[in-house]
């Protein structure tokens, strides 16, 4: 059972130390012991070990010196730094180097064991993210589309990826935010290091302090040790921060210290813990007009929108809809074990004439839809959701031979708002909401197309 366990390398000049170290791992870890550099290099040379603890203190080498190597052979590497008292400035300045984090002889065996967990944790992720990529690259999910808004966009995307500027990814929900940021984190010099994503809209307020930059034990009533937060797990990486908009205001103060300054306080903690990480975040909400009605911080908005990318909506290239087709169909065929080769002419017409307010994961599911529920491996206009086909009848009811745009345009949209009325019961403001339109607006529109006598003005 004992060669199944996780490596460690510990390198340090005094035997006393290392016995200690076997000691307090034996049974958890398989500890490989190093007396000085060479040592050192020679085990990393021949295995394969996530993990260093190393002694700055080392006779043949200094410190820091053998972790610039360390680090420069393999990048990946977590690095734990031991210091003395008299030589704190070392540590942090390992740390500013890729060290994992230091500890101070001499060390604490309960800290030292969870510094350990930890650290492992995060080489864990780093190989999960190289695992996940070779393993599972057909079903990741890609940038698709030839249209000219989506050809400017993947120029804009290289163009970012070049450098570590903060990136505002805006756009509709379901048009593909966290695709353009993965896009970025691949095409990067970071693409070797971790891309950890963070749904700020799933978190609880009480919550996302610790979620975000950790905690240190005893911190708070369940926290009964300590725990990285998301920053230190994408440290040397990228962290994507999704629903950004919904960060309450005492954390958008302590986002903007973590830009400007580059680290990070645990709660509970009393040190700064130097980070490097590329920040990537994206909304669907107007920050704009969060800062004017003082929900966003207007300073953490500038900080953040150094670099804005807005994803255009499904409806505004919908000459991509064709090869979002077939990407989705070859991902689900497999997934279903379906052979659909294509969709019919006639279902790819109500495609096309179709609002998708889901966006690109509305067509997602649609796919996914059609090849759980259709029969065999054909595919007909009744296996649609009525949802589709009741948008396609809206534009069949306007097509009438000889009529005028304007009047073609006006028919449409009385029909259309009646529809949504008759959707909401009547309530004018659930109406507007799903017409994306002030309330105003709608009661204005419904006195020029004459529906004002005929509906009653519900809220």
């Amino acid at each position: 059972m004992k060669q199944n366990l996780p490596e460690i390398l510990a390198v340090d000049d005094d035997p006393g130390v290392l016995k200690s170290l076997e000691a307090v791992f034996e049974g958890v870890y398989k500890l490989h012991p190093a007396g000085n550099a060479a040592e050192c290099l020679a085990l990393l040379a021949n295995q394969n070990i996530p993990l260093i603890i190393l002694d700055l203190g080392l006779p043949d080498m200094d410190g820091l010196e053998l972790l610039r190597k360390i680090k420069a052979s393999v990048p990946s590497i977590e690095v734990i730094v031991l210091t003395a008292n008299t030589s704190l400035e070392s540590g942090i300045e390992a740390m500013k180097q890729g060290a994992y984090d230091y500890i101070v002889k001499p060390f604490d065996i309960e800290k030292i064991v969870l510094i350990v967990r930890n650290a492992l944790e995060k080489a864990g992720l780093k190989n999960e993210v190289r695992v996940h990529r070779t393993m599972n690259g057909e079903k990741e999910r890609k940038l698709i589309g030839q249209s000219t808004v989506m050809l400017e966009l993947a120029e804009m995307i290289k163009k970012v990826a070049e450098n570590n500027a903060t990136v505002l990814i805006t756009g509709e929900s379901g048009t593909g935010k966290e695709i353009v940021a993965r896009e970025i984190w691949r095409q990067g010099e970071r693409k070797d290091k971790p891309f950890v994503p963070v749904n700020c809209g799933a978190i609880s307020h009480e919550l996302m302090e610790s979620e975000l930059f950790g905690h240190e034990k005893g911190s708070f009533t369940s926290a009964s040790s300590m725990r990285l937060g998301k920053f230190e797990l994408a440290n040397r990486g990228t962290i994507f921060l999704d629903e950004i908009s919904a960060l309450p205001l005492n954390l958008q103060v302590k986002l903007l210290r973590v830009l400007q300054e580059k680290t990070i306080e645990r709660v509970g903690g009393m040190r700064q813990i130097p980070i490097d990480v590329r920040v990537i975040a994206a909304t669907n909400m107007d920050l704009s007009d969060m800062v004017k009605n003082g929900t966003f911080r207007e300073d953490l908005y500038y900080r953040l929108n150094i670099v804005p990318l807005n994803v255009p909506p499904l409806r505004e290239r919908k000459d991509d809809i064709p090869l979002l087709v077939a990407h989705f169909l070859n991902i689900y065929n497999k997934e279903y074990h379906r052979q659909v080769k294509e969709i019919p002419p006639e279902i790819m017409s109500f495609f096309n004439a179709c609002y998708w307010k889901g966006n690109v994961r509305e067509l997602e599911n649609v796919i996914q839809r059609l090849l759980v529920v259709s029969n065999d491996n054909s595919i007909g206009v009744s296996d649609l959701p009525i949802e589709i086909t009741k948008q396609r009848d809206l534009f069949h009811f306007v097509m009438e031979k000889g009529m005028m745009l304007d009047d073609a345009l006006a028919r449409f949209e009385k029909e259309y708002i009646r529809k949504t009325l008759v959707i909401t019961k009547n309530s004018r403001l659930d109406a507007a909401d799903m017409l994306g339109v002030h309330r105003n607006t709608l009661t204005n529109r419904m006195k020029s197309l004459g529906l004002e006598d005929s509906h009653s003005d519900e809220a």
